[in-house]
């Protein structure tokens, strides 16, 4: 039955009465991700440009509701873990990404760290077998030579399979592989040039050891050339506190949305800045404040 009614709405959106068109779209993606394997069978039989257009329209306004309904779990649940949170990120801007080989693909770094890893170590040296691994043997590398307002360098999936990433997807693969580890490490609230805490396990209020810039090969810094960053980059006073503070899962992930939406709303890319708005709308909800780091 269903099958009929989703061939009678495709054979629809060939109609030149534009309400008649918008009705069946509408009808179409409230079918939910079921009916896509029936859209994209109709796509490959059809060959009318507009058809074919709207088809993929419908599919791609499917998968979008699809991806930001599992972030909307994934904040409801607490976002207890970062990997989901930027896997969702990439789906909804390449709909074809699957997680599970992304997950896959962070659990081999983490075993390959985990290997030299023992409770006799120093934070500084597990830090540095992090670096080894990351940098040497994986060979992940920064954007430094080409510009940085390509969404995909701020994306887990492309840094993956790249190798190459801004700032941003650097720190949330580091990110990722910390927390996996168990490791105390914590995303700082600064945009675009992200920056991590170590935080010393003894104290419990937050208290950052040392800091990690993933960008320039997992340097570590001292809070006084933290500061000095944040100085050299006029953030005012104001702002400050902000970027040296510690942030959750959540919201590091809406970091990396705002981020992304002010690249393609600067670059004219309506459609990709529609899907990120609504993204930063669910990860915007009950987002709490900073810690103190």
């Amino acid at each position: 039955m269903q099958k009929g009614e989703v061939a009678s709405l495709v054979n629809l959106l060939d109609d030149s009465d534009s309400e008649i068109v918008s009705v069946a779209m509408s009808r179409l993606c409230s079918k939910g991700e079921s009916i896509i394997p029936d859209l994209e069978q109709a796509w490959q039989e059809c060959f009318e440009k507009s058809q074919l257009a709207r088809i993929e329209h419908v599919i791609g306004q499917i998968q979008s509701s699809v991806t930001l309904q599992k972030l909307k779990e994934w904040v409801d649940t607490g976002a207890a873990e970062l990997l989901p949170g930027a896997c969702y990120m990439a789906k909804l801007l390449h709909p074809g990404v699957a997680c599970e080989p992304i997950a896959q693909a962070v659990d081999d770094i983490c075993r390959d760290i985990w290997i030299e890893l023992n409770r006799y170590l120093t934070a500084l040296e597990k830090v540095a077998i992090i670096n080894k691994v990351l940098f040497d043997k994986y060979q992940f590398c920064n954007n430094a030579s080409q510009p940085d307002n390509d969404p995909k360098l701020f994306l887990i999936d492309n840094l993956l399979q790249s190798k190459m990433g801004n700032s941003v997807a650097l720190s949330t693969l580091y990110l990722c592989v910390a927390e996996k580890l168990k490791l105390p490490v914590k995303g700082l609230g600064m945009a675009r040039s992200i920056m991590l805490a170590y935080l010393d396990e003894y104290y419990s209020d937050n208290r950052s050891l040392f800091y990690i810039y993933p960008f320039f090969r997992g340097q570590v810094l001292g809070k006084q050339q933290l500061e000095l960053i944040v100085n050299r980059n006029r953030i005012n006073e104001a702002q400050q506190h902000k970027y040296l503070t510690t942030c959750n899962n959540q919201e590091h992930i809406l970091n990396l949305a705002e981020t992304l939406h002010h690249v393609f709303t600067h670059a004219g890319q309506r459609e990709p800045a529609k899907k990120v708005k609504a993204a930063i709308k669910i990860l915007t909800k009950g987002a709490m404040p900073p810690r103190q780091g």
